[in-house]
């Protein structure tokens, strides 16, 4: 009776309209799903109020071969629908959201049978799942529109809600990266990809300096490396230095310890690393590398997996408000290329391209200088920008016995 009178209640083209999110094919049964179907489809071709003489017609043209049986079944369906009044609108739309809730309800059971069953791999469909059916509101599905305030528009895509990098020669032509904006730095093999994301963070002027709260997330070599690296680029202090002067190291270094959160994450999942970022609510996030975060589910390629994780980091940045930067690799082909364009990265080249805001290419040269010690030039070229409207390469210098990037 109940779906007989929701049925009747979706034959008006206006709650249709108005509550299209709601409507989904799950909430009916098997014997009234195919009624729902051929409404919805009636509604979007006429856009107009259905009558069940209507959906009876539609059904037994859309349904060629359907048996007697099946014509008679459905013939029955829609007379209850006809013998019923429709809910008023608040009933129905209250109904439907409690529907909602109890079909999520069983699937959460569902998965949770399977898990017990020894398939661990629908974890992360649970968390997804039990997240979003807790903090769902449904009414707010589509979130608010756009504001008209111009100063607020100004202030959001300006420099001043940004934190700024701290190179100078980068910052003159990129100012930095903020809330809601997703970049990507890459290279070869040892040209200093994580040298470059530490010094942004930590070096003098740098992210956490700035006041940011920085979340780097190591899943290739283990943090501590890297918070190592941290305590040299801050402190200005070789390695050597810090051992011997371990208390100068700490003592300055516990300036900025509260603004940066290191963490090893192999073998987490995107899912589970976008629910850490929710918990702890970062400004920016380095993420080294993330081609080798884990994403769920199934792709015919490596590169279309890659393209959808990129995607999904992207809107991890717009819903989590902070900024993402992703390290990757570069491909063989940038091997000794100085001026790296993003056509050289690795795997999906074009599909991770194309969700960057920015897009940073660390080239060098190759072999050693002529008086046999290593070069330390190091050349970043900004090959995609919609933050500032830059395309160039600037030269700097690495200074890797303190993992430090400067002029």
């Amino acid at each position: 009776m109940l779906e007989s009178k929701l049925l009747s209640t979706i034959l008006i083209n206006q709650f249709y309209n108005e509550n299209k999110v709601l409507l989904k094919e799950e909430l009916f049964s098997d014997e009234s799903r195919a009624i729902f179907k051929t409404i919805k489809n009636a509604h979007d071709k006429y856009n107009s109020d259905i009558t069940v003489d209507d959906v009876m017609a539609l059904y037994a043209i859309n349904n060629p071969v359907a048996t007697e049986a099946d014509l008679n079944a459905t013939k029955d369906m829609i007379e209850s629908i006809a013998s019923v009044p429709p809910l008023t609108k608040e009933v129905a739309v209250d109904v439907l959201k409690e529907l909602i809730q109890q079909e999520k309800g069983r699937e959460l059971a569902n998965l949770g049978i399977q898990i017990s069953e020894g398939n661990y791999e629908n974890w992360d469909k649970v968390l997804r799942l039990g997240s979003s059916a807790k903090n769902e509101m449904l009414e707010d599905e589509f979130g608010e529109p756009c504001t008209d305030d111009l100063e607020d528009l100004l202030y959001e895509t300006s420099n001043e809600n940004r934190y700024k990098f701290n190179l100078r020669t980068l910052s003159n032509h990129v100012y930095g990266i903020g809330p809601s904006e997703f970049g990507i730095l890459f290279a070869t093999s040892e040209t200093g990809k994580t040298a470059l994301a530490v010094s942004l963070c930590v070096a003098p002027n740098g992210f956490c300096q700035q006041g940011a709260k920085v979340l780097y997330i190591g899943n290739e070599e283990k943090v501590k490396r890297t918070k190592l690296r941290a305590y040299q680029a801050y402190t200005g202090m070789t390695r050597e230095e810090i051992t011997k002067q371990s208390l100068k190291a700490v003592t300055l270094y516990a300036q900025i310890k509260n603004n940066l959160i290191m963490k090893d994450t192999q073998e987490w999942s995107l899912f589970k690393l976008e629910a850490y970022v929710d918990y702890i609510k970062p400004d920016i996030v380095i993420i080294d590398q993330a081609d080798k975060v884990q994403l769920e589910g199934k792709y015919n390629a490596s590169h279309e997996k890659l393209a959808e994780l990129y995607r999904r980091l992207r809107e991890l940045a717009k819903k989590a408000n902070c900024a993402v930067i992703a390290l990757s690799q570069a491909s063989a082909e940038a091997e000794n290329v100085t001026r790296l364009s993003y056509t050289l990265m690795a795997g999906s080249k074009m599909g991770k391209a194309g969700e960057a805001d920015i897009i940073l290419g660390v080239g060098r040269h190759s072999g050693e200088t002529d008086d046999g010690s290593q070069d330390n030039t190091r050349f970043i070229t900004v090959s995609k920008n919609k933050l500032s409207g830059y395309h160039g390469t600037i030269i700097c210098q690495i200074e890797p016995e303190v993992s430090r990037y400067v002029e």
